[in-house]
C-alpha cells in the first residue's frame, strides 16, 4: 500500500498520514515524501538527483511513484508523478495551503479542505464510466497527470503545471530500420529485464492469469526462470460467453504454475459490489472492478504480497480495433465526412436512432482520431448529460482533449496512444491499483516499463500489426514459451454478467439507491429522468443497462461519501 497526505502551507510542512511503501527524507530545508513500488533505497537516489540537478531530475527517472517536495530554501513545493502515472497522487491549493495526497479519501482529515461535488466530473463519469486527469470528483481539487509535475511558488503564491514525459513526442521518434528479427529480440529482452526486475524487488509474487496473451505471456517467461512454481490466480464466471478461467487452467498445467481459481457468484456480487465505493477514492464503474477486488481478496488470504498484472500489454504492444476504419475514416476527404454527417439530420428516425445518428454525426465531424475515440467511448450524448445532472458547470478539459498528435503520425500509434492516456491511465490501472491497494498489495506491470513503451513506441505499425495479426510481437514472443494452440482463440474478457444481477440478486439494493425520494433528497440528478433509465430497463429494454449500472454505481459511492462526511465531521 503507497498511501501518504500531507498538508504544506509557506512557513510549515505537516505529514498527517504516512503507511507502507511511503518513504520520507529531510534534510538541509528540503523535505521529499516518496510514495512507490520500488525498493527503499529510491528515495536516497530521488534525494540527491534533486540537489544536483533540480526538478529536471524526472527526465532520467524509471521507477514508478508518486512525490512531494518542499524545498524550504526557494519556498516551492513540487508534487510529481511517473511517466506512466501508475500510482495516484492528487493536489488541491488555496493561498499557499497545500495539501496532496495519494488517496483522495484522506483529504477528509483536512478540515480546510470544502469536498464539494464537481458536475463536470459526473458528466465525465458518466460518459466514460470513471473520470479522467486532471478531474476528480471535488471541485478544486485534481489528479496530477501522468509524466507531469505541479510546481508551487510560495513567494508569488502561483502554479505551473508542466510535462515532463509525454507518449506522443516517443512516437514521433524515427521509426526502427532494423528487420523483424532484431526488433523481436530487443522487445523480447526488454520485456524479460523488465519482469526480472519486477521480482527481483518484490517478495511474495503472485500473477493474475485469464489464460490471454499478456499475462500467459508473462507467466511463462516467469515460470521458465524459476526453480520454484510460481503462484497463478484467476477468476471464472458460470457465464461460459465471459468465462476464461478453464483457458487459464490449461495455461498452468501446461507450466506447472501453482494455480488458483475462484468462480465469481451472485452471492459474491451482493456482498462485493456495495464495496466498490469504499475501495475506489472516486465513482468508477468498470465492470471488472468486482472481480478484481476479489481477485485482491484471494491474493491476501494467500499471504501475496505483489499481483503482477498484464495491464498495458494491449497498448504498448497494438491491439488496435478496427484499424482499417480509422484509415478509411483518415483517407476520406472532410467535405465527403460532412455532406454525409449533414443528411443524416435528413433521416426521420425514433429516440433509439437518433442518438446513434448523433454519435456517428459527430465522430464525422471529428478532427483527428483520439476525438473519434472520444466520441466512440461516450455512453450518453451532451443534450442527455444536460437533461440528467442538474447545475451542469461549464466543461472543463480532460485527457481526451490534450492528446495532440501531429496530422502524420501513424494511425496505429494514434489509435493506442489514445487508449493509453485515457482508459488505460485512468481506466484499467486505477481498477488493478485501488483494489490491490485496499488489501495492502503492491501492484506490478511489466508491460509499462518505460524502456519498452519507449522502444516499442520507434517500432513501425506494419510490424506491430502484422498481416492483420494484432499483437504481433508479442504473440510471437508467447510461442516461444506456449503451444500456439492454447492461445490462439476469441478472447472474451474479464466481466460480470451484470445486467443478469440487477434484475435478480442487485434489484432491492438497486432500488434503494435509485428511487425518487433518495433523488430528490440528493439533488444532482433529475429524478424523472433517471427514474425512467431505471424502469426502462425492467420493462426489459437492455439497452438502458450501461446507463443504468453507471448511475448506480455513483449512487453508492456518493451514499459512502455522505456517510464518512457526517463521520468526520462528528469527529
Amino acid at each position: 500500500m503507497q498511501d501518504f497526505l500531507t498538508q504544506s502551507e509557506e512557513n510549515n510542512t505537516l505529514i498527517i498520514k504516512k503507511s507502507i511503501n511511503v518513504f520520507s527524507l529531510e534534510k538541509n530545508n528540503i523535505l521529499m515524501l516518496l510514495a512507490t513500488s520500488s525498493d527503499t533505497n529510491i528515495i536516497e537516489k530521488f534525494f540527491l538527483s534533486y540537489q544536483t540537478k533540480g526538478i529536471n531530475f524526472l527526465k532520467n527517472t524509471e521507477e514508478t511513484f508518486s512525490l512531494f517536495i518542499h524545498d524550504k530554501n526557494k519556498k516551492t513545493i513540487f508534487v510529481a508523478k511517473d511517466k506512466v502515472g501508475v500510482l495516484p497522487l492528487y493536489y488541491s491549493y488555496k493561498k499557499n495551503n497545500i495539501i496532496a495526497s495519494t488517496s483522495i479519501k484522506n483529504f477528509r482529515e483536512i478540515s480546510s479542505f470544502n469536498a464539494k461535488i464537481n458536475t463536470s466530473a459526473i458528466a465525465d463519469y458518466l460518459q466514460y464510466g470513471m473520470i479522467l486527469q486532471p478531474k476528480t470528483i471535488f471541485e478544486n481539487c485534481y489528479k496530477v497527470e501522468a509524466g507531469s509535475y505541479v510546481e508551487f511558488n510560495l513567494k508569488n503564491q502561483k502554479q505551473i503545471s508542466r510535462k515532463y514525459w509525454t507518449l506522443e513526442n516517443c512516437y514521433l521518434e524515427p521509426k526502427s530500420l532494423f528487420n523483424e528479427e532484431e526488433i523481436l529480440n530487443k522487445a523480447h529482452t526488454l520485456l524479460q529485464s523488465s519482469l526480472h526486475h519486477t521480482i527481483q524487488n518484490n517478495a511474495n509474487v503472485a500473477f493474475s492469469l485469464s489464460g490471454g496473451y499478456d499475462s500467459s505471456t508473462l507467466v511463462a517467461m516467469a515460470q521458465q526462470s524459476s526453480d520454484k512454481k510460481v503462484n497463478t490466480f484467476s477468476i471464472g464466471f458460470n457465464d461460459s460467453s465471459i468465462n476464461e478461467a478453464p483457458h487459464a487452467k490449461k495455461i498452468a498445467r501446461h507450466l506447472g504454475t501453482n494455480h488458483e481459481e475462484y468462480y465469481f457468484t451472485a452471492k459474491d456480487a451482493i456482498e462485493i459490489i456495495p464495496k466498490i465505493s469504499q475501495i475506489y477514492d472516486e465513482p468508477f464503474a468498470d465492470h471488472a472492478a468486482a472481480p478484481t477486488i476479489l481477485t485482491a481478496q484471494l491474493l491476501k488470504k494467500n499471504n501475496i504480497g505483489t499481483l503482477i498484472a498484464g495491464d498495458g500489454g494491449d497498448e504498448v504492444f497494438a491491439t488496435a480495433d478496427d484499424l482499417k476504419a480509422f484509415k478509411r475514416f483518415e483517407n476520406t476527404p472532410k467535405i465527403f465526412k460532412q455532406i454525409i454527417a449533414s443528411s443524416l439530420f435528413a433521416i426521420p428516425s425514433s429516440k433509439k436512432f437518433q442518438n446513434k445518428k448523433d454519435k456517428l454525426s459527430a465522430m464525422l465531424q471529428a478532427n483527428s482520431i483520439s476525438e473519434i475515440i472520444k466520441v466512440r467511448k461516450s455512453l450518453f450524448s451532451e443534450k442527455e448529460l444536460r437533461t440528467h445532472i442538474k447545475k451542469m458547470e461549464p466543461k472543463i478539459l480532460n485527457s481526451f482533449d490534450t492528446i495532440n498528435f501531429p496530422k502524420d503520425a501513424e494511425t496505429l500509434d494514434q489509435i493506442i496512444g489514445t487508449y493509453f492516456k485515457t482508459t488505460m491511465t485512468d481506466g484499467e490501472l486505477v481498477k488493478s491499483h485501488q483494489s490491490m491497494r485496499h488489501e495492502n498489495i503492491n501492484l506490478a506491470v511489466p508491460f509499462l516499463d518505460t524502456k519498452l513503451i519507449e522502444y516499442l513506441a520507434k517500432v513501425p505499425s506494419s510490424v506491430k500489426v502484422k498481416n492483420d495479426i494484432k499483437k504481433y510481437l508479442l504473440k510471437e514472443i508467447a510461442h516461444q514459451y506456449l503451444p500456439k494452440v492454447l492461445l490462439d482463440r476469441p478472447k472474451s474478457g474479464f466481466d460480470i454478467p451484470f445486467s443478469s444481477w440487477m434484475k435478480n440478486e442487485l434489484k432491492e439494493i438497486l432500488y434503494v439507491q435509485i428511487n425518487e425520494k433518495r433523488l430528490d433528497k440528493d439533488n444532482i440528478f433529475y429524478t424523472s429522468s433517471i427514474i425512467h433509465i431505471r424502469d426502462q430497463f425492467y420493462l426489459g429494454n437492455d439497452a438502458y443497462k450501461y446507463k443504468l449500472w453507471r448511475i448506480f454505481i455513483f449512487q453508492l459511492w456518493y451514499e459512502n461519501f455522505q456517510q464518512q462526511t457526517k463521520i468526520t465531521k462528528e469527529l
